[in-house]
């Protein structure tokens, strides 16, 4: 098990599919250069939503 500084921003997630419990601890990179949250606002305002075009694959 990982330990998270409590200093440190962090999200926990879980969800459970079946008899499994699946947990998702997200910690954000001290060397991150913008919050998601700033990112998130910024490709908002900015309108970067764009979808991406999926290219077809060998089969």
């Amino acid at each position: 098990m990982t330990t998270i500084p409590d200093n440190k921003p962090h999200r926990t997630s879980q969800i459970q599919i079946g008899d499994t419990l699946f947990t998702v601890i997200s910690v954000e990179s001290d060397r991150a250069r913008e919050h998601l949250y700033d990112k998130v606002k910024r490709m908002i305002l900015n309108d970067e939503t764009q979808e991406t075009i999926s290219v077809p694959t060998a089969a």
